[in-house]
């Protein structure tokens, strides 16, 4: 686990995921076939399982901090318009 996840996850109140496959896989379908509705829903659903509830966490987290390997970064404008939480 990188330095910066450590420091996340010594809070107490954090889950941290470094370079998680599911959010790489993303980066690379975007990399190949761009901005689609599949890749959206794809995207969405890797955010909801990587920040799932942990109820063995007790008090429950307040954040979820996931780190991306560099080739994710091409994605990050589908990741950053998701809205997971209303």
């Amino acid at each position: 686990m990188s330095a910066v996840c450590q420091m996340m996850e010594s809070t107490g109140r954090c889950v941290a995921v470094s370079e998680p496959n599911s959010t790489s896989f993303v980066g690379t379908k975007f990399g190949q076939l761009g901005d689609t509705p599949e890749l959206r829903q794809l995207a969405r659903d890797v955010l909801l399982w990587e920040c799932r509830p942990y109820p063995s966490i007790q008090p429950p987290p307040l954040a979820y901090f996931i780190k991306i390997d560099p080739p994710t970064a091409v994605a990050l404008p589908i990741f950053r318009q998701l809205r997971l939480l209303s």
